[in-house]
């Protein structure tokens, strides 16, 4: 009897226990008409992205898309800041039946230009990789630029997954470049620069504004393996400072695959051996880099269909990052995702602290996984009207209260057009919290940002912010650069004032841990370091200034230097004796002077306006004056 009571209460317990670690659920509101005049498309088989394309700190959204009775989009919506949309006339972009777009500040001007491929139909044979700029303020105004004649790629199947143009920034220049993947609609000729195959995966470099195609960007093999048909991704899974790239689709001869490629700090990569042994491979779908434990380490993702014989299977596979270039499998049967054809994003929708995964697709129909924590997640259907596939997915802060939204259109299983039972879902969908789920809180703003010079680069180095909820570890970073003649990049596009993302949707790529390297000659630059939370909510970002002669920051007393931080200036001093500062401004007044003790910390009392100031630093007969601006 004893023993059965046990066995009864055992039971309880771990049933209770897992009522406890369920996590809680978000409430959505669809937004029955968000543009001002029309509708959404009706369509299916093309990718929708989102970003602030007129800088008035709203994020926009534009489709490009072509598989409906609506034919061949391109649309741009502008977000109005009061829950509705615009629709932009752009005449110059063109619709494509299986299509893609990335938006990409390619030329450091601070507006993001538009970059968008893909295939008119399945008679018509090539595919088009077209670049159009944007001519910034006031009109915002997107025009071909047909100085670039890029790599032409499609999905080449309605049902093949779209994430196939990815903008990133991959040697840590101060340039963003693009990374391109798909069906180039006939042979990728060699002469070209290209792998002698139809499909197609490449990086163009950034050289100051021109993208050039890399043609041996691979150590040993020369080219990215030629696959389509699934995605590419990007992110730091080694902690290494610089963007690593995983790749999914098709192959001619190992058919289904998933291709790790290391970064090696030097312009090129290194095929991942194990990719092979590891990854299950995939089409169809999208393998992303998400840390779904919250240690800080890139985590991947693989959910698609896998070719198994001659039968197509699907698979969700977790793969968990051990920190040391090896890998976990967490299998479906353990994590709770389901495969197919999905559409892929990620964020924290409940607020939690936890990066929850948004999948949308055949067997997934339209769901968020919220995650429990140790490899588990909970599947909840969005409301079912919204439920679609082909299309894109988005976990997306639309409305800028620092909470994940979600945008969706695509195809509906099932979808007769009646009331109701849309055939063609295309949704903008508000999170509103719910029940015991908080507003999200932007985390802190990094504090001791500092930047040192040698070997012809700047390291910039600052302390780990602090979150209400998510882990100290988790959390992730993105700086911008600001060159003297007012050209401005950023690793994730950011407006440098407010600290607002520029893009959001999708799966973004930050850096992971509180340094990076910038591969910059010496110079005048402004450097800012902000922090982001889980659900791509941003701190204000911390702001320093370094000149041609030097870095401001770094004094020649060593072990005492000075930093801007919230309109004030810090001196730190880990010398062995007292160190006298004064705060100057250009005008040739004394703002502010002191002592920072030896050993310790001081900020100045006042709260400075923003200009640039002089601050002298001086020990005995050692005497150091640096320049720092306040934004």
């Amino acid at each position: 009897m004893k023993t059965r009571i046990l066995l009864l209460f055992t039971v309880l317990f771990t049933v209770m226990m897992s009522w406890a670690t369920t996590p809680k659920e978000v409430e959505w509101s669809i937004i029955e008409n968000p543009l001002t005049e029309g509708n959404l498309p009706m369509t299916a088989s093309g990718r929708l992205i989102w970003g602030d394309y007129n800088n008035d700190g709203h994020l926009d959204a534009f489709i490009v898309a072509g598989q409906s009775a609506d034919g061949l989009v391109a649309q741009l919506f502008k977000n109005n800041g009061n829950g509705t949309f615009t629709l932009i006339d752009t005449p110059d972009i063109w619709g494509f039946a299986w299509g893609s777009a990335t938006f990409i500040d390619y030329d450091n001007d601070g507006d993001l230009d538009l970059i968008v491929c893909g295939s008119a139909d399945a008679t018509i044979p090539g595919a088009l990789t077209l670049v159009y700029k944007n001519s910034g303020a006031p009109d915002y105004v997107f025009t071909e630029d047909e100085t670039f004649t890029l790599a032409g790629v499609s999905p080449e199947d309605p049902n093949n997954g779209n994430h196939i143009l990815e903008a990133f920034d991959y040697n840590n220049d101060g340039w963003m470049d693009l990374l391109v993947n798909g069906n180039a609609g006939g042979t990728w000729e060699v002469e070209a620069g290209g792998s002698g195959s139809s499909r197609v995966v490449a990086i163009l470099k950034n050289n100051e504004g021109v993208l050039e195609l890399q043609t041996n960007p691979v150590t040993e093999i020369v080219h990215f393996r030629p696959v389509n048909g699934g995605s590419i991704h990007t992110g730091d899974v080694n902690n290494d400072g610089y963007a690593d790239i995983i790749v999914s689709g098709y192959h001619d001869v190992d058919k289904t695959v998933t291709d790790l490629y290391i970064n090696n700090k030097n312009g090129t990569f290194t095929h991942w051996a194990n990719s092979k042994n590891v990854f299950t491979g995939h089409m169809q779908g999208e393998t992303v880099f998400v840390d779904t434990n919250a240690d800080g380490w890139l985590d991947i993702v693989e959910v698609g269909r896998n070719l198994q014989g001659d039968q197509w299977i699907n698979i969700a596979n977790l793969f968990v990052n051990n920190q040391d270039n090896t890998f976990t499998k967490v299998g479906s049967e353990i994590s709770n995702l389901v495969g197919g054809a999905p559409s892929v994003s990620a964020g924290d929708v409940n607020n939690d602290g936890l990066t929850d995964i948004f999948l949308a697709g055949w067997a997934s129909d339209a769901s968020v996984y919220y995650n429990n924590g140790e490899n588990v997640f909970t599947r909840v259907r969005v409301p079912d009207i919204t439920r679609a596939r082909a299309g894109t997915a988005n976990l997306v802060d639309f409305s800028g209260d620092d909470n994940l939204d979600y945008s969706i259109f695509g195809y509906r299983d099932g979808g007769t057009g009646a009331p109701g039972n849309p055939a063609w879902p295309h949704y903008f969908v508000k999170n509103i919290l719910g029940e015991g789920i908080a507003s999200n809180v932007a985390p802190s703003a990094p504090a001791n940002f500092a930047a040192s010079y040698a070997d012809g680069k700047y390291t910039l180095t600052w302390n780990k912010s602090t979150d209400d909820k998510t882990p100290q570890n988790a959390i992730r970073y993105n700086v911008y650069v600001q060159y003297s003649d007012g050209k401005t990049y950023a690793y994730v596009p950011a407006h440098i004032n407010t600290g607002k993302l520029k893009v959001g949707g999708g799966v973004l790529s930050f850096i992971a841990s509180n340094s990076i390297e910038l591969n910059l000659p010496k110079g005048d630059y402004t450097f800012g370091v902000q922090a982001v939370d889980q659900a791509n909510a941003t701190s204000a970002f911390t702001v320093i200034s370094v000149t041609g002669t030097g870095v401001d920051e770094v004094s020649t007393l060593e072990g005492a230097r000075a930093y801007a931080s919230n309109n004030r200036i810090n001196i730190v001093n880990n010398t062995s004796t007292d160190v006298s500062w004064s705060i100057i401004n250009l005008a040739g007044q004394l703002v502010e002077n002191g002592i920072c003790p030896t050993s310790n910390k001081v900020e100045a009392n006042s709260k400075l306006p923003a200009g640039v100031y002089l601050v002298k630093l001086s020990q005995g007969a050692n005497i150091q004056t640096v320049k720092i601006s306040i934004l």
